[in-house]
């Protein structure tokens, strides 16, 4: 009957635009043939052919969304989170000179575009201003797409962090800004440069050997402000990122127990070894056990300045050579940056695996 409706539909079409009465009596009377074919009279051709038509999946989801998205509920919430944002930005504009203040560059972004520069090119055209190309890393490219030349750029760009605790510092005070911004202007995205400068802190942050409770304290802020974004964080890295916090927690392990070992045989007592060098200002204490029965302190056990056994390197290679079972690829070498072995050991571990 499809086949029967579209040109009954297209002979109703001829009708109606018929001026002639002949032409409109023809057209008619070939309707009425139509309808009968299909086992219908004309008036039932029409409704049919004039009943709305059944939205798709696509259509109804669309249609639904928007019912929701406007009921008084969702209202009432976008008003709230209106009127936090312009208390947001009447606040900043007591920190800031005004509105363009907030959107001028920084120092460590006028750097960044400055280096970048000779891999821009911008669009020219009149109603695309703002819009540039940029070493064939497009808009929607992210990390792993990430040109060399542009990688390079940004490094160098700019001061790079020597230490996790410095990367998480330029992470945050970035992130803070674009929170700023944001206020005013909700669709606010940074440029590029700023992005890829971003994500080579994200690498240093997943993957760089603390060397302090400095550094093991920004890697644990870096994994709660991953954890508390709004939409769900990537868990493509986790392997890479578990097994790094490993590595840093066992390096941790054994300078407490190093110190702990070197002030027993000094004679000054466990209770007082710090885990942190006297330039950091940072001093842990490790209290000595004690008896729950009796409450005195147990006699310390005198095993020695304690280095890394070969099984805790194994320990540590293997966590990461598993995280390659998650889709992440690294070299011998990079995991023998990130588990303090050679690469040699390295091979010998996989080889043993194969």
């Amino acid at each position: 009957m499809t086949a029967g409706l579209e040109t009954f539909a297209k002979v109703r079409a001829l009708h109606d635009r018929a001026t002639i009465p002949g032409e409109k009596a023809s057209a008619a009377a070939r309707m009425k043939t139509l309808a009968r074919k299909a086992g219908m009279s004309v008036e039932q051709a029409v409704s049919k052919l004039d009943a709305p038509k059944p939205k798709t999946q696509a259509q109804a989801a669309a249609n639904a969304f928007s019912d929701f998205f406007h009921t008084p509920e969702m209202r009432a919430q976008r008003a709230e989170r209106e009127a936090v944002r312009l208390e947001k930005t009447r606040e900043l504009l007591k920190r800031y000179a005004n509105e363009e203040a907030v959107f001028a560059d920084t120092k460590r972004e006028a750097a960044l575009r400055m280096a970048c520069e000779p891999l821009v090119v911008w669009d020219t055209r009149p109603d695309w201003k703002g819009f540039y190309a940029f070493a064939g890393w497009t808009d929607h490219g992210g990390k792993d797409s990430m040109p060399t030349a542009v990688r390079e750029a940004v490094m160098s760009g700019w001061p790079w962090p020597e230490t996790v605790a410095a990367a998480w510092s330029e992470y945050e005070a970035a992130e803070a800004l674009d929170d700023d911004r944001c206020a005013f202007e909700p669709g606010y995205t940074p440029h590029r440069w700023v992005e890829a400068r971003r994500y080579a802190l994200e690498e240093v942050l997943d993957t760089q050997p603390a060397k302090s409770l400095n550094d093991l304290r920004a890697r644990m802020s870096w994994l709660e402000h991953l954890r508390s974004l709004e939409c769900q964080w990537t868990h493509d890295n986790d392997a890479v990122r578990l097994a790094t916090l490993r590595a840093d927690i066992e390096r941790m392990g054994a300078r407490l127990r190093d110190q702990d070992a070197e002030a027993v045989q000094s004679g000054h007592g466990a209770g007082q070894a710090s885990c942190e060098p006297p330039a950091e200002g940072i001093t842990i204490s490790v209290t000595p056990l004690r008896s729950p029965i009796s409450g005195t302190s147990n006699a310390p056990v005198q095993f020695g300045h304690r280095h890394r056994t070969n099984a805790d390197k194994r320990r540590d290679v293997l966590a990461l050579l598993n995280a390659e079972d998650s889709g992440i690829a690294l070299t011998d070498r990079e995991i023998a940056r990130r588990a303090g072995v050679s690469p040699t050991t390295v091979g010998t571990i996989r080889r043993s695996l194969a």
